[in-house]
């Protein structure tokens, strides 16, 4: 995980995906939101912009995976433009103040953030206005703003982020063969325990795609990145020493081999308290936001236009 900065850091990505909409009524409505319309070429606009940067990216919307991104591209322009009316339609509700200093002030950490500080510049580019990103703040502002955090949050906050302070999370280093069927995992195991090199085995005979060129290698990883059935596995197993038994996952049957174990090192809580008390905040703050847009999402009344509701949930 990257270490967790400042609130507004954080929410710059998430300005971007949550676009405003206009008050246009030509040709009807893409989406209603609580009777309130987002019109159908308010969305086509949102639409294109996202197309045209992703062609700029190399997809080919043509291509098998450019018609399924294009489906996901399709539900995330409509859920921005519903974010952004249900945040307008709740700062109106409650009377927030757009023009709070604290308000001001993010908004002003964020200016210096952007290349060139360009902020209208910035603005074009993610299709945006000044309003916009002023109600933002201010919604995230006013739902988290009396959030804190107790000396013992802090403390569970480091105990699992404390890579991100020096220290170094547990991890191992393995390889694996996967197959499709128990039966040829066993057979596998039979081999290496006769002396086969795991890693051309594992080029041989791995239905992993990536494998013919790996050898199974894996790399380093820490707890939290695999799939929990192998994870327990390589975490438990000795160094150098093949599975003795597959491990069955979603993906199949798992040979694995531990090449290297590398133990936690946690650094001094107390030299990085400071730091860590401000994420952990900060996180704090995050997850305040979250749970409030998630109650107004799931009460808000929300309609589709003919041929708009996404067929992804």
């Amino acid at each position: 995980m990257k270490r967790i900065t400042i609130l507004a850091v954080v929410l710059l990505s998430v300005l971007i995906a949550l676009s405003g909409c206009s008050s246009k009524e030509e040709n009807g409505y893409a989406v209603r939101v609580n009777d309130q319309d987002i019109s159908m070429e308010t969305y086509q606009e949102k639409l294109d912009a996202v197309k045209v940067y992703l062609e700029q990216q190399g997809l080919d919307f043509d291509s098998e995976q450019g018609k399924q991104t294009l489906e996901s591209v399709k539900q995330d322009v409509l859920e921005g433009l519903i974010s952004t009316e249900l945040i307008k339609q709740e700062i109106e509700k409650t009377g927030w103040d757009v023009d709070d200093p604290a308000v001001t002030q993010q908004i002003e950490d964020l200016k210096a953030q952007i290349p060139d500080q360009d902020f209208q510049g910035w603005l074009k580019e993610q299709d945006m206005t000044e309003e916009e990103v002023k109600d933002y703040f201010t919604f995230t502002y006013f739902v988290s703003k009396d959030v804190t955090v107790t000396d013992e949050e802090v403390k569970q906050f480091f105990d699992i982020y404390y890579a991100n302070y020096g220290g170094q999370q547990e991890q191992v280093k393995a390889r694996h063969i996967l197959l499709e069927t128990e039966e040829e995992a066993y057979e596998v195991i039979d081999e290496l325990e006769a002396g086969a090199d795991f890693a051309e085995l594992a080029k041989e005979k791995s239905i992993e795609e990536a494998a013919a060129s790996t050898g199974g290698d894996l790399g380093y990883f820490a707890r939290g990145r695999m799939v929990p059935e192998f994870e327990q596995a390589a975490f438990s197993q000795e160094v150098n020493v093949v599975s003795a038994e597959p491990v069955k996952s979603q993906f199949g049957y798992h040979v694995i081999l531990v090449e290297d174990h590398k133990p936690g090192v946690k650094p001094s809580f107390d030299t990085a308290k400071d730091l860590v008390e401000k994420d952990a905040l900060d996180y704090t703050k995050q997850q305040t936001v979250q749970s409030y847009y998630s109650v107004m999402r799931q009460e808000a009344k929300v309609e589709y236009g003919e041929g708009i509701k996404p067929d992804i949930a």
